[in-house]
């Protein structure tokens, strides 16, 4: 805990933290324990608690290290994990101490933060590009944010053999995933071959020329949003 907030804390009670994910298969915010000590806290639709111990971890966290899928680690005395671990699925781009934000509910009052600390790409699926988002840790009481980070994945395959790397002309994937996972097309799960990525220019995700672009596919295809679904930055013609 740092010592910045510990008065605070003697005097008002504990403090709580969440650890508020942008996107990608994150339905919801994980919890933060500022100090550790509420154990017994009530249940929280924005995530679950995790220990302080974490929270003091990310002091040290920089660009470079790694995290894990869930973005937070099962460890709970470490935030950042060892980048040569199976687990590792994330690289810090950048992290910013005391940005001078404030959320609400989870969410940024001013998301163009997002975008001038991660780059406009941010949360936007590429085609032969890997993954991005975003993350935040903040005080749930007054909203204030300690942290601002981006992430961006590892260009590896998982332990599944699904690389997070947007599929690309040439590229296989599996029709069942709900990510834009990328599979060797020697994989048994991989039915479905990208024949042509047609990617939108970054000025026009707002509002592209889909139905150009779908006119072009002989057959299927898909459309591809970002991570708000608001910007969509491709269509894949498969087959």
């Amino acid at each position: 805990m740092p010592h910045r907030k510990q008065p605070m804390n003697t005097n008002f009670g504990p403090f709580r933290r969440l650890l508020a994910v942008g996107g990608v298969a994150f339905a919801g915010a994980i919890a933060l324990t500022g100090c550790g000590i509420l154990d017994a806290a009530s249940d929280d639709s924005e995530g679950t608690d995790v220990s302080g111990e974490q929270f003091d971890a990310a002091a040290d966290a920089a660009a470079g290290d790694c995290l894990p899928y869930e973005v937070l680690s099962d460890d709970a005395s470490t935030f950042a994990i060892d980048c040569s671990g199976e687990d590792a699925f994330w690289t810090i781009t950048s992290i910013t101490a005391d940005p001078g934000l404030t959320a609400t509910g989870g969410d940024l009052t001013d998301t163009q933060a997002v975008y001038d600390a991660c780059g406009e790409e941010n949360g936007a699926f590429i085609p032969g590009q890997p993954w991005t988002d975003w993350n935040m840790i903040y005080d749930q009481t007054t909203g204030n944010v300690d942290y601002l980070f981006c992430i961006e994945a590892i260009d590896k395959p998982n332990a599944e053999g699904k690389t997070p790397v947007t599929p690309n002309t040439g590229d296989c994937m599996s029709s069942s995933d709900v990510e834009w996972f990328t599979l060797d097309c020697a994989d048994a799960a991989a039915d479905t071959t990208v024949t042509e990525a047609i990617a939108f220019d970054a000025a026009d995700w707002a509002a592209p020329d889909v139905d150009s672009a779908i006119a072009s596919c002989p057959g299927s295809y898909y459309e591809v949003t970002d991570l708000a679904g608001v910007r969509t930055t491709a269509v894949l013609c498969v087959e």
